[in-house]
């Protein structure tokens, strides 16, 4: 459902208040920075990296997406949810620190309600040098800090086929499993079921 001309200016408000560019000691403008990380926006040149993430075999058999996606569509979602979207995603590349012109992942918090104070979490790591428990904690908790506080969001979620590794992750980081969805999805021929699983602010640790 679209939201009413009212909630779209609170989005809008907090698009503005919250994605302030920060500067690191070289001033260089960056969104949000971890320990080792950055979180930055999305160009147009990042799109051919981040469409060959997406088809990947190894990561899109865990997306709910069951399409082979091309440049057009790529470019289609960055227009749309990105660039000229309503204010409910607030979507990134990740950047190591010592390497600001390489991205390595993508995150974000989609599906924002400012009136529920909710969002989903979209998350995948790219280049399999960074694919270890170190980044994985430093790019969500980055991400956390900024919906909590920064966006004053209540309850983070997440929703994954129930056989990603994943799963494991946002465990580690105080996800409760809150119930599954019996054969939601249908992968290499067989249906699949998914799991729900959300973080609250109460539960957060705010590491």
């Amino acid at each position: 459902s679209k939201f009413i001309p009212t909630t779209l200016l609170l989005v809008k408000n907090l698009i503005k208040k919250n994605l302030q560019a920060h500067k690191n000691k070289k001033g260089t403008k960056y969104l949000l920075k971890g320990q080792k990380i950055i979180l930055d926006r999305i160009e147009e040149k990042h799109l051919p990296e981040l469409l060959k993430w997406r088809n990947d075999p190894n990561n899109r058999q865990w997306y709910r997406e069951h399409r082979i996606l091309t440049i057009e569509h790529q470019k289609k979602w960055w227009q749309e949810k990105i660039i000229n979207g309503d204010g409910t995603w607030y979507y990134f590349v990740v950047k190591p620190i010592e390497e600001l012109e390489r991205i390595i992942a993508s995150t974000g918090l989609i599906y924002v309600h400012p009136i529920y104070k909710k969002a989903e979490i979209a998350f995948q790591i790219g280049d399999d040098r960074y694919k270890t428990r170190e980044y994985e904690l430093d790019i969500l908790r980055t991400l956390f800090r900024y919906g909590f506080n920064d966006l004053g969001l209540n309850r983070l979620w997440i929703e994954s086929i129930i056989e990603n590794p994943i799963i494991n992750l946002y465990e580690e980081l105080g996800f409760k499993k809150e119930g599954v969805q019996r054969q939601v999805y249908y992968k290499d021929g067989v249906f699949k079921d998914s799991v729900v699983m959300s973080l609250l602010r109460a539960e957060w640790n705010n590491d």
